[in-house]
């Protein structure tokens, strides 16, 4: 074991395994051809906007089985299978979608075999890092690799779409293009992530677990939520309220509320993509010299200030268009922080295994993530625009509060500083 783990831990290791193609796939295939084709295409095919809507927000809640997906994998040792599974669950929905021929009640069945595919990929996914027995150092870079992976697949399959659409190709045939790019992705995973998985070494299999751990793990729902982790969750779903509920109105905030037309606002959400590949590898080096909470923190700070600043440019006639830009970039730019280190924070504060663990971080961002979409559309239909803004700064400043007064003082407590030299979770050091 010791032989493994430093083959594992060694700086000659890649970064990048080919096992994070799935990471590529969710990106693509929901950043991308979901996020890109499923709006217009239900409001074409019903004649209705809000049925759209529902549509995206089902798709969204459905992600919350993330925690069912993790507990499987981590029972049945079948990570590998639940990844690919989702894969497949993407896949058939993308074709689905194709298939659909305005078929509303259809159409929400492709919502929830998407959303639960995503659920099942993202859940088990970063299990293949967090739970490999690292080092701190390989750990965080690949992290940083997983997670760079993802944007570079929203932005490759922005590519193509924007490509398909300027040869005028129907909305089938890029849900068919979609269908191909998974499938590939789906192959390349299949047969790369066997090694990977026969590394995943999860705390409840080691003989060195003390008792009174042991006994945690074993707790139900209300030992989950009513504890440390319990309020991280939390902290999840305040920030996905406050990042995804103005993401999802972003292209309705900025031409309504600042007078940006559509197609600045399409390079700014664009540049956002490619300054946040940039910014992982930052957020990674930060991981790696300063542990998980402090660029976590970090990020959730960047979305607070981003919100607020744009809450009162909001409340100006005529803001300045470059400042209402590095607003939006500030609000984005917190994401590669706040997401590169919370898997591993879910697993060093969670009383239960790291799969399960993983599917709550999924659930928790799929919570926020609805139901800042469903307030945000009501405030902005109630209130205004600006609201949405405000909805997020509220969010992200009551995490950001959660954070430095209750999360920081008991990690500090029990895990001393977080420095960068603090075994990874799952070493031989860390359960021994």
């Amino acid at each position: 074991m010791t032989d493994t783990i430093g083959q594992q831990s060694s700086s000659n290791e890649s970064a990048f395994q080919l096992w994070m193609f799935s990471n590529v796939a969710v990106g693509a295939g929901f950043s991308a051809f979901v996020a890109l084709l499923v709006p217009p295409y239900i409001t074409q095919a019903t004649g209705s906007a809000s049925e759209a809507g529902v549509v995206m927000a089902l798709m969204s809640l459905a992600a919350v089985a993330g925690p069912v997906f993790g507990g499987i994998a981590d029972r049945y040792k079948a990570h590998r299978q639940v990844m690919v599974g989702g894969m497949v669950a993407m896949t058939l929905a993308l074709l689905a979608f194709g298939v659909a021929s305005g078929d509303s009640e259809f159409q929400i069945i492709d919502a929830l075999i998407m959303g639960l595919g995503v659920a099942g990929v993202s859940a088990v996914a970063p299990v293949f890092i967090v739970s490999a027995g690292l080092s701190e150092a390989l750990q965080a870079r690949r992290l940083t690799a997983f997670s760079v992976a993802f944007p570079a697949g929203q932005v490759a399959g922005g590519m193509m779409l924007a490509a398909a659409a300027q040869a005028e190709w129907s909305f089938s045939q890029r849900f068919y293009l979609g269908t191909v790019i998974l499938g590939i992705c789906t192959v390349i995973v299949w047969f790369t992530s066997g090694a990977p998985s026969q590394a995943i070494v999860l705390d409840d299999e080691s003989d060195d677990q003390d008792d009174d751990v042991d006994q945690t793990r074993r707790t139900g729902i209300a030992g989950v939520l009513f504890s440390l982790f319990g309020l991280y969750v939390l902290v999840l779903i305040l920030s996905s309220v406050a990042s995804n509920g103005i993401n999802s109105q972003i292209a309705n905030i900025l031409p309504n509320l600042y007078g940006i037309d559509e197609t600045t606002t399409s390079s700014l959400i664009s540049l956002a993509g490619l300054l946040n590949i940039a910014l992982f590898f930052v957020a990674g080096k930060a991981m790696t010299k300063y542990g998980p909470l402090t660029p976590y923190l970090a990020g959730n700070v960047m979305r607070f200030g981003g919100a607020a600043f744009l809450g009162l440019l909001g409340l100006m006639n005529d803001a300045p268009v470059l400042l209402v830009a590095a607003a939006m970039q500030l609000l984005y730019q917190g994401a590669p922080f706040a997401r590169l280190p919370q898997n591993v924070l879910a697993v060093r504060f969670a009383p239960i295994p790291s799969g399960q663990a993983n599917g709550w971080v999924i659930a928790g961002s799929a919570l926020g993530s609805f139901f800042g979409s469903l307030l945000g559309g009501w405030l902005a239909d109630e209130v205004g625009f600006n609201a949405i803004n405000w909805m997020g700064a509220v969010a992200a400043g009551a995490g950001v509060a959660l954070l430095i007064l209750v999360i920081a003082p008991i990690n500090k407590s029990r895990y001393g500083d977080d420095e960068a030299d603090e075994p990874a979770p799952g070493t031989q050091e860390h359960v021994g």
